[in-house]
This record gives structure tokens, C-alpha cells and sequence, in this order.
């Protein structure tokens, strides 16, 4: 069965401020990511507590063809509390449970692509590009002093889409991530490298805005940017006129891009226990078919991204 997943990139950093005893960054830069899964943790943030495990690369099997050492599948997972009546005699009380909701996360280290799955019980595709950025962060600066972003892929037809549609737009914003990815749009690309090189940014924000709802778009300079931000190097957000009046925000966040793989998890998991050897000798051979084949998946998605 296939489920729906985001498309995601990530970029990487340089801090200004040095630090001791860090590795300089792999030449292939997306390799960077690999501390940060190597080992199974738990971290917190905003006051949840969040779980990274079971990352592992994905080997191609016979039929199922990608490039080794280039894929890696695991999961994160958010603790969520689940109350639950439970009867006991003359009464039901209420107990509460613990509640993790995993996503399934495949990272392309060459491309610098996160394929992670959609699932509104974790939370929207805003807070999953962010729980992963906070996941990651920690071990890649501690390893390699650079900082890493998470951005969703977003076409820019979105959002010429939603300009035409209104009459009004109030305000435009764009986050653009200092050049990391190298098949970003170039003239975006040169000045933002010119304002890092004066000012050391991280990221520029730029912000326009009108009152009266009379911003101009214009096709340049604003497709640089968005094609700049479509391969994941920053977000865009617009405000416009509501549908009812008012004013309605929309975002690039709000319209990552998404693609069908092959789930890898079984609909009904069977207790171990209750399996003979041979059942799990076949557990263990569908689950690395079922790998393979999300690996070979995701590698056709990429080449048809044309950024294999």
C-alpha cells in the first residue's frame, strides 16, 4: 500500500564562529547528515518528547535497482498522551496511555532530499519539516559546525496560482537560506552569495508590505526567488484578501509538494511470539523487499526531479 509523503531538502551551513574540535565538512556535503542517524535518541522540544531510530541504508535488491550507499530509511516519532476508559469492577477509570506516532523518513545524503510521511496525528507539514530540523541539528553543528535547515520543495506555480486569484495582496515575505543546494536558481543564488560574503548571514528575509492591499508582484525579481526557494533553500508566505472578507495568509509550507511510496510497514502486525521460524524468516524477506522497493521508488522519483 503507499502512503503519502512530503518532499523535503536540507542545507547546511557554516557557523561564523569557530569551533574546536569539528571535522571539516565531506566533500559531498549532504553526507553531513549521517551523525545525526547513526544512533538510536530521544530529544525534546517546545516541551514534547520526540524519538530518532532505526536508521539504516537501503540496500538494492535483485529487480529493485538504486545506487548504494546513497539511501537511508528510519523513522521519527513524537510522544503524544492517549486517555482511555478502563472498566474495572463497579467502575471505569480513566488511564492514560503513552502514544507514539512514528513517521517514516527516507534521506537521499547526495541530493540532500527528505522524503518524510504525512501523517496529521504527528502534526501539519510545517511542525514535521520542523521536528526534523531540531532532530538533526544538534549532532551535524556539533560534528561539523555548520547548521542545518529543513525547507519543503514547493512549486512556484502555487504560488502565481494564488496571486492571480486575488485582488488584494497586503504583504510578501521570503526566507532565502544562504546558498547550499547547487542546482539553485543562479541569480538568487549570486545575490545572496554577495550579501553573505559583506554580511555573514545565515538567511535574508525579505519583507513588502501595503496597507491598502495594492502590492505589486512582478515576475522579476520574484521568480528568482521562488525558483531559488522550489528546490528547498527557503519559503515564501503571502497575504491576500479573504475568501469571506478579512485577510487569509497562505504559505509555501502550506503547499510542500508531496509523492506516493510504498509504505514499509505491515497493516497488521503480528506478535512475534505467536509466529513459527519460518514466519519470521518470511517477515524478515518481505521487510527487505519492502525496503528495496521504497528505495528504487524514491530513486525514480528523484531522476524524474531530474536531480539524479
Amino acid at each position: 500500500m503507499n502512503k503519502e509523503y512530503l518532499i523535503l531538502r536540507y542545507s547546511l551551513v557554516e557557523e561564523a564562529q569557530k569551533a574546536l574540535n569539528t571535522k571539516a565538512i565531506p566533500p559531498v556535503k549532504g553526507h553531513a547528515i549521517l551523525p545525526a542517524i547513526k544512533n538510536d535518541r530521544e530529544f525534546k522540544s517546545a516541551g514534547a518528547l520526540y524519538s530518532v531510530l532505526g536508521f539504516k541504508e537501503l540496500v538494492p535488491s535483485f529487480g529493485y535497482d538504486f545506487p548504494n550507499g546513497r539511501f537511508y530509511c528510519g523513522k521519527i516519532a513524537k510522544l503524544k498522551k492517549q486517555q482511555t476508559g478502563e472498566k474495572i469492577p463497579g467502575d471505569i477509570v480513566e488511564v492514560v496511555h503513552d502514544n507514539w506516532i512514528p513517521l517514516s523518513v527516507v534521506i537521499d545524503i547526495q541530493t540532500q532530499h527528505i522524503f518524510v510521511r504525512k501523517d496529521w496525528r504527528y502534526g501539519d507539514p510545517e511542525h514535521i519539516a520542523r521536528s526534523l530540523q531540531t532532530a538533526f541539528t544538534d549532532p551535524v553543528l556539533a560534528t561539523y559546525n555548520h547548521r542545518i535547515f529543513i525547507e519543503g520543495k514547493s512549486e512556484s506555480a502555487k504560488f502565481w496560482n494564488i496571486v492571480s486569484s486575488k485582488s488584494k495582496i497586503y504583504r510578501l515575505e521570503f526566507k532565502l537560506i544562504s546558498p547550499n543546494i547547487l542546482d539553485t536558481n543562479q541569480k538568487a543564488r549570486d545575490a545572496v552569495e554577495a550579501l553573505q560574503d559583506i554580511f555573514g548571514q545565515d538567511e535574508i528575509d525579505i519583507t513588502l508590505k501595503n496597507d491598502s492591499g495594492d502590492l505589486k508582484v512582478p515576475e522579476s525579481p520574484v521568480s528568482n526567488y521562488l525558483e531559488y526557494i522550489a528546490e528547498g533553500e527557503g519559503s515564501w508566505s503571502v497575504v491576500t484578501e479573504g475568501e469571506r472578507g478579512g485577510k487569509k495568509a497562505h504559505s509555501s509550507n502550506e503547499n510542500i509538494d508531496t509523492v506516493s511510496l510504498p509504505s514499509i510497514e505491515s497493516e497488521n502486525e503480528t506478535d512475534d511470539s505467536q509466529m513459527e521460524l519460518g514466519e519470521k524468516a518470511d517477515s524478515v524477506h518481505t521487510l527487505n523487499y519492502k525496503e528495496s522497493n521504497l528505495g528504487a521508488e524514491v530513486y525514480a522519483t528523484i531522476k524524474h526531479m531530474g536531480k539524479s
